[in-house]
């Protein structure tokens, strides 16, 4: 099984998950040139895509994905509530393309297979229509990708339990938030119930499910305004070290992507 990070920010996300002949991408939130061009950079043709699986409606996630399933003729998969959002969002018109796209809804709370991948979804709480996050994988690898939700629930606790990279947001650090430049209104929806998770609420999360298992942790969808790097990576690690939690490999997204999680390397190198 291999993940590969496309875009992780709140300018954009993509996620491309592989095993074996089967491919997805999990959200589509750059345009469908940028995505085909960095697909192509981890070695994925974006024709091959068994489909692209979408979180929840916000531009985000989905700004490039009907053009990009129009013009490689991918089926979209998700909660029939998504989809029908991304739909009538008129900022998903072409006047270019106007083929129609495969759209395949599966309720939030509902598991099913593409090819080789099962994939799992879970409610997380975010003001979208019908936000989830995924555990994707095969009976021996999964990878659970768990961003824009304004707190941890049990569910998602559960979910992530299960994989061996985890996929968490850590948007923001509360005092940059809040002594920065957004509105009085927009902090209060970023720190709210279905807003983002700050970075202590993340390391609280993983200090929580976490043991000694080897598991590989990415931190994502930073905020470029309220959080950085430096700021994410020691306040997770610094609660994680608390229980000498030795086993976890922690890393941080860039929002331009790069990062690779490939298991037939962690099994060369002996590392599962």
């Amino acid at each position: 099984m291999r993940v590969v990070t496309l875009a992780s920010s709140s300018s954009g996300n993509a996620t491309l998950v592989q095993a074996g002949a089967t491919a997805v991408l999990v959200d589509a939130g750059l345009s469908a040139r940028v995505l085909a061009a960095r697909l192509r950079q981890a070695g994925c043709e974006p024709a091959s895509l068994a489909g692209i699986v979408l979180t929840h409606e916000h531009g985000d996630h989905t700004s490039g994905a009907l053009a990009l399933a129009r013009h490689y003729n991918l089926p979209l998969y998700g909660d029939g509530r998504t989809l029908a959002a991304v739909a009538a969002n008129p900022r998903q018109a072409s006047t270019v393309d106007e083929r129609p796209v495969t759209m395949a809804a599966h309720p939030v709370g509902t598991s099913w297979q593409i090819g080789s991948l099962q994939i799992t979804s879970f409610a997380v709480p975010h003001d979208a229509v019908a936000p989830c996050g995924y555990l994707i994988g095969t009976p021996a690898w999964r990878v659970c990708i768990a961003t824009d939700c304004g707190e941890l629930t049990d569910v998602m606790l559960a979910q992530l339990r299960q994989a061996h990279l985890l996929i968490l947001e850590a948007n923001h650090d509360r005092a940059r938030l809040l002594r920065g430049p957004y509105t009085t209104s927009l902090k209060r929806r970023i720190l709210g119930p279905t807003g983002h998770l700050a970075n202590d609420q993340t390391a609280e999360a993983l200090w929580t499910l976490l043991d000694d298992t080897p598991r590989w942790v990415w931190l994502a969808h930073l905020s470029r305004t309220n959080n950085t790097p430096d700021l994410a990576h020691t306040t997770v690690a610094g609660r994680l070290g608390t229980r000498r939690l030795r086993a976890a490999r922690l890393s941080v997204l860039p929002p331009t992507g790069g990062p690779v999680w490939d298991s037939s390397q962690l099994l060369a190198a002996g590392q599962r």
